[in-house]
């Protein structure tokens, strides 16, 4: 049955059609709703949702056709018929321009109206089968597509012409531009994540952050990227291959991520573009290869990257400090512990570049690892380490002060400045505060990215590095004006944080007075 809209500014004309409609052809037909103008016609048109609009051509306010043209857009199928005083031919051209399918005359007789509303029905019928049939097409294409993206990817791989079919898998697979290239992803396996759970957050990546498409992983090791392109748009080739380098920077660091682009060619060209990107693996055997035992488990590097994403800048810290104990342990070996670690800094500021507001110019400035590179390869511990958390605290800094910092957090900072020479506790500060000790922890954890302690032990070994570039105090005169009478304690804490003791500082100082902002 049929839900019919009756529209007209005289309701002698609504009462007449809507009584012979319910007298001959109720079996067929419901009036849902009348309105008297084009602006009520739209509003009921929205909330009635009729299959059949009967609409009054001259109302006044806004017009039957300039409300047609807003129910259409409102969706769904609907069919109308123009009622009229006059036959004017212009109305009528206008009219099956917007897809009415019928006009009658006024006075409506029976016989009339009876036809209208026929073929109204048989124009919404046509028009649900059709909207029928695009769904059905649409999800045949849905389910069409993986098949087609993998037939394309076999045939690229093994040199087999598509051109005959180029146009229905640009379609299919939306590829706009005319050229692309291939970058073939290599895949390791690890203890903790198999090749299969790799593959896996690379499709999820390049599927949901990128306009590339990912192929089927090929013989368990290796899958195809297709990266459409202008022609010779080398620079946009580099920065997708940038950005995948960021989101995987641990996994690439580690030797499990490989990533070697081809040739930009045209669409129809692709196999040679294949041959190019497999051609670089087959020169870098070495890069695919490696017994080295690690240094710290895999299973840490997606703690530190869940962290990141969460901005837990105290999980974060942790974390970090954690790898760095395990460096100095092991000690400065093989170029892969290096940049395996260079890829746990760049995890940390793809994550939380833009939480934390930086700008391009930091962002470099932070992925820029030459120092460090200089560092590790002359061995220099100490200097390494330091630049390292250096590197680290300008991150969580800028974090922190994207973050709105509490009243009470500010106050315990402040008392925190103002008595670091005295013996201050947890509980103490709470106290003056007014608050609960596991209270006020949590706030440190949650606001500032470390706890009370660690704040505390980080701000007095600041003024301590600034009492001891004075050069006239005795190390057990700086550890008293920093809170600590126990001078022993305070070297062992100072060696910890900075890699070097006071002593050893303070010469580094004499030995290099350049050094003294870097340190």
């Amino acid at each position: 049955m049929k839900r019919i809209l009756i529209v007209d500014d005289e309701q002698p004309i609504i009462s007449g059609l809507s009584l012979v409609i319910k007298r001959y052809f109720a079996d067929e037909y419901t009036i849902v709703g009348s309105a008297a103008s084009g602006r009520e016609a739209i509003e009921k048109a929205r909330d009635l949702v009729p299959d059949i609009v009967l609409m009054d051509v001259q109302m006044p306010g806004i017009s039957g056709l300039e409300a047609i043209k807003s129910i259409s857009s409102l969706g769904g199928s609907k069919a109308f018929v123009l009622i009229t005083a006059y036959e004017r031919f212009d109305i009528a051209r206008e009219a099956l321009s917007l897809g009415v399918c019928d006009y009658i005359l006024k006075p409506v007789s029976r016989e009339r109206l009876e036809i209208a509303l026929h073929s109204a029905a048989q124009y919404v019928d046509r028009s649900r089968e059709l909207e029928k049939l695009k769904l059905q097409l649409a999800e045949q294409d849905h389910q069409a597509a993986p098949l087609i993206k993998d037939a394309f990817f076999y045939r690229i791989k093994n040199g087999i012409p598509y051109q005959r079919e180029l146009s229905i898998i640009r379609k299919t697979l939306n590829l706009q531009s005319e050229d692309a290239a291939i970058v073939i992803a290599f895949i390791r396996a690890s203890d903790d994540e198999p090749v299969a759970g790799l593959y896996k957050r690379l499709s999820e990546y390049v599927q949901y952050k990128t306009e590339a498409l990912i192929g089927s992983l090929e013989e368990g090791q290796y899958a195809p990227i297709l990266v459409s392109l202008k022609k010779q748009d080398t620079e946009r080739l580099q920065n997708v291959l940038q950005n995948l380098e960021l989101a995987f920077a641990s996994e690439i660091n580690l030797g499990r991520l490989s990533l070697f682009p081809g040739e930009i060619l045209p669409l129809e060209s692709l196999h040679d573009s294949w041959d190019t990107a497999l051609n670089q693996i087959l020169l870098q055997p070495k890069a695919l290869q490696t017994n080295e035992p690690l240094i710290w488990p895999p299973g840490l590097e997606r703690e530190l990257a869940s962290a990141a994403r969460d901005a837990n800048l105290g999980q974060i810290q942790r974390i970090y400090e954690t790898i760095l104990e395990q460096l100095m342990v092991r000690g400065f070996h093989g170029s892969e512990d290096l940049y395996r670690f260079l890829g746990i800094i760049s995890l940390i500021v793809g994550q939380l570049a833009e939480s934390a507001s930086l700008s391009e110019q930091e962002i470099k400035q932070l992925l820029d690892y030459r120092e460090l590179i200089s560092l590790w390869e002359h061995k220099f511990i100490s200097s390494f380490l330091e630049r390292a958390r250096e590197k680290l605290s300008r991150i969580l800094e800028r974090a922190r002060e994207k973050r709105k910092i509490s009243p009470t957090a500010k106050r315990a900072l402040q008392y925190m400045e103002n008595h670091f020479a005295e013996p201050i506790s947890l509980e103490q500060v709470a106290e003056i505060l007014g608050i609960a000790p596991a209270s006020l922890s949590r706030l440190f954890s949650e606001e500032l990215g470390t706890g009370f302690a660690r704040t505390l032990i980080e701000y007095r070994l600041k003024r301590a590095k600034e009492l001891l570039r004075q050069d006239n105090l005795s190390i057990k005169d700086v550890s008293n004006a920093c809170g600590y009478q126990d001078p022993n304690y305070f070297t062992r804490l100072f060696k910890n944080w900075i890699g070097m003791t006071p002593t050893e500082y303070v010469e580094f100082l004499r030995q290099n007075p350049e050094g003294a902002d870097r340190l």
